[in-house]
Parts: C-alpha cells; structure tokens; sequence
C-alpha cells in the first residue's frame, strides 16, 4: 500500500477529540478498539490502512514507555535468567527420575523432587546456598513483575488478548510462589517446599466445598487445554515472541529456535500432565489423586511408555532453561495484540 504524502500526514484535521495531527496519533490511547468508520475511511483515503485501531497504537506506547527506561527493561530480562537456571535443574531431575525407572544409577539425590520446586531445592544443597537462593528469588520476582507488566499493558483486547493476559497473570502468581519457596529455603533450608502435598492439600479444601470436585476438574480441563496450546506452539515453532533477535547469525538462530521447540513441547507435556490428574481427582472426587509435577512425572514411571514421556519431559525442561539463558538479553516486553 502507498505510503501517505508528507503534506497529507501533516495536515490538520481532527481525527478524534483532542488529536489533530495524522503521524502522531496522540490520542489513540484514548479513542475505542476499532477507530470510527468514518475515520477509518478517512485513514483510508490518505494512504493508511482501514485497519489501523487504538490496539496497535497503544503497542506504540508501550513501546515508546520501555525505550525511555531501558534500565527496567535490562532489570526484568534477569527475571528470565533466573527462570532458565530452574528449568535447567528441574530438567535435569526429571530425567534423573525417568533414568532411575529403567536401572540407570544417577548422582542425582533420588528423593529429588522433579519440578521447579525442587529445583529450588535443589539449590539449597549447593555451597553458598543461601546466597544464591537469595539472588534467585530477586530474579524471579522481577520475572513475576515482567509478566504483570505484559499482561496489563496497552495492547489488543480480543478473546485471544485476554486469554494470553490471564495466561501471564497466573504465571506472576506461580513464580511469585517460587520467588517465596526460595525466600522460605534460605531463611530455613529444613523449611517445607513439597510441591506435591500442596497441590494435594488445595485440593483437599476445595473439593470440601459443594461445587469442589468439579472446580478441580475443570482447573485440570484448562491445564490440558494450556498444554496442548504449547505444544502445538512448539510444533509450529512459534517460540520468538518477546525476541530480538537482530544481529545474531543465522546458525545462532536456528539453534534457539530448535531449543524454543523442544521445550515449548516439553513444557506443554508436563502441563498436560498435571492437568489430567486433577482432572481424574475431580472425576473421582479423590483429592489424593491430585498431584504437583514430580508427583505425575514419577506416576508415570511405572510403565515403559511413562519412563520415555518422563524422559521427554526432562529433556525439554533444560532445553527451554538453556532457551531461557541463551535469550535473556534479547527480551523484549510486548503486550498481547
């Protein structure tokens, strides 16, 4: 499409109340989602595309925001490499679990628990612990903040927007969570961090209420819908969102991509997972059958299949951590659009 004449983008007309200049758009964070007809038309009419909305105009403004504090942006980007270290731990128990279910020995404590909890736990054991225990939960707050930011910021609001922003939101909740568990851990290494038994005991209370049980089965209906949704997102290699990546060699690239997929993939199993427990807890009203992920991880190791899915798991976790590590300095907050 044509771009629009200079003298024509810079003629005064009054596009809404308060905005009289055609490139600025100063006052699109004001104006309704889409623009009105009849400025849509006149858009039109001066070379720019019907479908221009406040939507894509407010992308611009957080854009606008993030590049006048570029130092709060270099801040959040820490909150992802704290993310990778725990998924590359966590990673790493979950395949120790599948590898002790077929005979292999592993260094890895064989009551470890597979899942970012107990890679935090993890953590606690290493010299100089409590330090890092420390610096871990920093990072991971200032993870929870970027997704607060992402999910409340100026951007789309169709059904898949909002489905993507409470997505982030119940991530700020989970990582918060972790951020605690460490706090919890390097005040009080013997303090009590069983993923498992959490989930078991929410479940307990509210499946104690009369609508409970089914409550926990459609919490565990969204996992697995959460699950597949990343799972085909790594499929479609759809793993660059907040990236940057100009600059990096085509080679550099490709490799980040290919880790983005495995874990996307590993990630969207794991979710799955959890999902179909609560699920199956809901359906036989058994809040016992509820379980974190080391609890499903180590369900399944019963069986040959299980142990390879387990494995998977695993491999995908410290793929998506090494994801994480590789990209945190490209990170970018977007907005959903």
């Amino acid at each position: 499409m044509p771009q629009p004449s200079t003298a024509g983008a810079r003629s005064r007309t009054t596009l809404v109340a308060g905005c009289e200049t055609l490139d600025t758009f100063r006052c699109a964070v004001r104006s309704t989602t889409p623009l009105p007809k009849d400025l849509c038309l006149d858009l039109d009419r001066r070379g720019y595309s019907p479908s221009v909305t406040a939507t894509s105009l407010r992308h611009r403004t957080s854009r606008q925001l993030l590049a006048a504090h570029p130092a709060i942006v270099r801040l959040g980007r820490l909150g992802w490499l704290a993310k990778g270290m725990v998924y590359v731990l966590a990673g790493i128990l979950a395949a120790a679990v599948a590898a002790r279910s077929v005979g292999w020995n592993s260094s890895v404590a064989p009551d470890g628990e597979a899942s970012p909890t107990g890679a935090i736990k993890e953590i606690a054991t290493f010299t100089g612990g409590r330090l890092l225990l420390l610096a871990l939960a920093f990072g991971l707050v200032l993870y929870a903040l970027w997704r607060l930011f992402t999910a409340f910021a100026p951007g789309g609001s169709g059904a898949e927007a909002v489905a993507t922003r409470i997505g982030y939101g119940v991530s700020a909740i989970l990582y918060l969570t972790f951020s605690l568990t460490a706090l919890a851990l390097a005040r009080r290494p013997t303090a009590n961090a069983d993923g498992n038994k959490k989930v078991v005991d929410l479940s307990a209370q509210v499946m104690s209420h009369s609508v409970g049980r089914w409550a926990i089965a459609l919490a565990g209906l969204i996992a697995i819908g959460a699950g597949i949704y990343r799972i085909v997102k790594g499929l479609k290699g759809d793993v660059e969102t907040e990236l940057n990546l100009a600059g990096l060699s085509a080679d550099r690239r490709r490799l980040i991509k290919r880790l983005g997929v495995i874990g996307e993939i590993g990630r969207g199993i794991a979710i799955s997972l959890i999902g179909f427990f609560l699920l199956r807890s809901g359906v036989d009203f058994n809040p016992q059958e509820a379980t974190g992920l080391d609890g499903a991880l180590r369900s399944l190791t019963v069986n040959g299949w299980g142990s390879t899915l387990v494995g998977i798991v695993g491999v995908g976790f410290v793929a998506y951590g090494i994801f994480c590590l590789l990209t945190f300095t490209h990170r970018q907050p977007q907005a959903p659009s």
